[in-house]
């Protein structure tokens, strides 16, 4: 990188710097700092005036006792001791004492001070009139010479590499910054930075962050995504490993790793490049920059920047600004010129929230015109996600379609991947859970000799044959534990145990409805697989366009899962109306959020796209999970199974086998058309069944 003339740019700088580089003596803590301080010859600059050396402590007791005689009458001897307090008698003005509180404040507390008077003003008039008053750079310079020479208030030193010891207040601040800029005839930008920070532990915890615009605007008001590559980050000249993540309308180069930043003296070296950040006109292209960012929650004391740009041809024009957005000024700036590089500095302290703005302007024969392949590559940082949002959702509607026709036309074949019980076949059947849906449960418990039904007189009896109840899934064993308590093994079906009856009803009434579901999931499952790999495949294509491919990762899918879980529970249903809306309200509010939050990631139209392929999932499944969707082909199924018990009925009925599919056929409404003969009498239930639960009964 090119670095010429820099010492015609520093040599109208402040306190004695002569270039950008700085050496820093770093230390552990604040005291170590000091006694560091203690062991070295002070810093004195050169100045025409009587001030004794400060090693020289009777010099420094005759000095302060002359000072003192000069503003306030007393009766001061020589002989007497200046450190204690007996020797002074004073009474000022409480005005006085105001007045000599502000002049004593150290160099670093007047332009905190200021800062802090700048942010809290009304306007940007009055933060500029706050400026002009209180922190002229050359006014305070001298003062803050004479406090250097007896300070008290903590002080470290810095090292210029003029081998010059300048001390420096030990609070947090940046007390340099130095920014080489060299613009490559791509429009690739190359940066370097070096920051200088005093750390005591506040703000500074876990180190400094540097923070990169993540969008770039023209003056026409056209806005595009920057490209950053991050090279290496170096702290006091050793390599740290840092990462790059995105916020909101930035990126953060932070750590890789969290550390704890013990106090003392760091300097941070920031290499990295930034495509993109050059705007191409019809007559000239332009570079805008601002060096400090104006996001730093520091006062930075001195700022410098050099650029190098390709070509021979001088800039056409150079700007540099400072201050608060709507308040910026030209005042306390420098520059000066070379060749092929241009250097600015800032010659005021630089307060928080502050930023320092570049814009050059250069001959467009400086530049190589992007090609066809550079120009696509920009089309796809822009836009890519849009594009692959687009196609997913497309992907997904199409695919989904086409599927719903196949079904309409019957071409699917159901597959059933677990056993049918009555109860459920009943529910295929006829659409709904009724009694004779809870008959052939009783069958089912009747075949696999759990009860027996019987009938004495004209009432129905369920008798309880064992305690053994292992061969039974988990909801029959409940329900038939509600039907019989310990003691009883007899239950009548009338309503004297009617609250028993209902309780196992809704037990495998619920049972039921949800081997339906799990039907309907498994018959779903090809499709449900093809939407979420779809969308998952989509969000991997788009994490891979932007810098933190895992950030971006981990943002969109947990942004997805979040979307999908709270779109199912505004589908729950609530037995209270006022409950059911809040409900959803609850739901859609947190589901537009986290699309905001997906928005600061991609394009909004990407995070709405994403939505609606999650939505479009939930609703296809829904869809085909209807008796006229996928549940179309079981429901034919249980049809053809009927036509069998039908075709087959008189070899079922010259054996067992009527009694394992009694249930079924009461199931499916044939209990008519199987009639009892001497082969099946000793099993056969149907018309006790068929008197209980077909039949309107009191107790049924």
């Amino acid at each position: 990188m090119k670095k010429l003339f820099l010492s015609i740019c520093f040599s109208l700088l402040c306190w004695q710097a002569n270039d950008v580089w700085a050496k820093a003596t770093a230390f552990d803590s604040l005291e170590q700092a000091q006694s560091f301080q203690e062991s070295k010859t002070p810093f004195t600059p050169e100045v025409e005036d009587d001030t004794p050396d400060p090693t020289d402590q009777q010099a420094m007791d005759d000095f302060i006792l002359d000072r003192l005689k000069k503003v306030a009458i007393t009766q001061l001897d020589p002989k007497n001791d200046p450190s204690k307090p007996s020797s002074f008698n004073i009474q000022q003005s409480d005005e006085y004492i105001a007045m000599m509180k502000e002049k004593n404040k150290s160099f670093l507390e007047k332009v905190y001070d200021a800062a802090i008077n700048r942010i809290s003003s009304e306007s940007p008039t009055e933060r500029a009139d706050v400026q002009d008053s209180q922190t002229q750079f050359y006014e305070l310079k001298e003062e803050q010479q004479e406090e250097f020479q007896t300070p008290d208030f903590p002080v470290v030193n810095l090292e210029l590499p003029n081998k010059a010891q300048v001390l420096v207040p030990a609070r947090e601040h940046i007390p340099y910054l130095s920014s080489q800029i060299e613009i490559l005839p791509s429009g690739l930008v190359s940066f370097n930075d070096e920051i200088m920070v005093v750390a005591t532990g506040q703000k500074l915890k876990n180190g400094l962050s540097r923070i990169v615009p993540k969008f770039s605007t023209s003056r026409d008001g056209t806005t595009n995504r920057i490209n950053l590559n991050l090279v290496s980050v170096s702290i006091n000249g050793q390599e740290i490993p840092h990462k790059i993540i995105e916020q909101a309308d930035e990126y953060v180069i932070v750590p890789q790793d969290n550390y704890t930043l013990e106090p003392g003296i760091y300097t941070y070296n920031f290499q990295y490049l930034v495509d993109r950040q050059i705007w191409q006109y019809d007559d000239f292209n332009e570079f805008y920059w601002d060096i400090t960012g104006g996001r730093w929650n520091l006062v930075v004391s001195r700022a410098f920047v050099s650029v190098s740009f390709p070509g021979k041809e001088k800039p056409i024009s150079s700007l540099v600004f400072l201050g608060y957005p709507g308040a910026l000024t030209s005042q306390g700036t420098a520059f000066a010129e070379g060749e092929n590089s241009i250097g600015f500095a800032s010659l005021v302290p630089l307060y928080i929230g502050e930023g320092m703005h570049i814009l050059i302007a250069f001959p467009k024969e400086s530049f190589i015109a992007p090609d066809m392949n550079t120009k696509l590559n920009w089309f796809l940082g822009d836009f890519g996600d849009i594009i692959i949002s687009t196609l997913a959702l497309l992907t997904l509607l199409i695919s989904y379609l086409l599927s719903w026709k196949s079904i309409s036309q019957n071409k699917t074949k159901g597959n059933n991947y677990f056993k049918k019980g009555a109860p459920l076949l009943r529910l295929l059947y006829n659409g709904v859970f009724d009694k004779i849906s809870f008959g052939a449960f009783l069958l089912e418990m009747y075949r696999k000799n759990i009860i027996d039904i019987q009938k004495s007189d004209d009432t129905i009896l369920l008798v309880k044959k064992t305690d053994n109840l292992s061969s039974l899934e988990k909801v029959e064993k409940k329900a038939i534990n509600s039907l019989f308590s310990k003691n009883d093994a007899i239950l009548a079906l009338n309503s004297t145990n009617q609250l028993k009856i209902k309780r196992a009803f809704a037990l495998i009434e619920k049972a039921t409805q949800k081997k339906l579901k799990k039907l309907s999931l498994k018959l779903n499952a090809g499709y449900l697989f093809f939407g979420v790999a779809m969308l998952v495949f989509a969000e991997l294509a788009i994490a891979l366009l932007n810098i933190n491919f895992l950030q971006a990762l981990f943002v969109l899918l947990s942004s997805s899962i979040m979307v999908a879980f709270y779109l199912w529970i505004s589908k729950r249903k609530c037995k209270s109306k006022i409950t059911r809306w809040a409900l959803k309200i609850l739901c859609w509010g947190v589901i537009l959020g986290t699309i905001i939050v997906m928005s600061a990631y991609i394009h909004l139209i990407s995070a709405v796209f994403i939505f609606g392929a999650i939505y479009a999932i939930f609703a296809y499944c829904a869809i085909f999970a209807k008796r006229s969707g996928l549940i179309k082909s079981s429901i034919q199924d249980v049809m053809n199974f009927r036509e069998y018990l039908l075709r087959n009925k008189d070899s079922i009925c010259l054996g067992r086998d009527f009694l394992n599919q009694q249930a079924n056929i009461f199931a499916l409404d044939l209990a008519a058309d199987f009639v009892a003969n001497k082969n099946i009498q000793e099993y056969y239930k149907l018309d006790i069944m068929a008197e209980a639960f077909a039949k309107k009964r009191k107790g049924a």
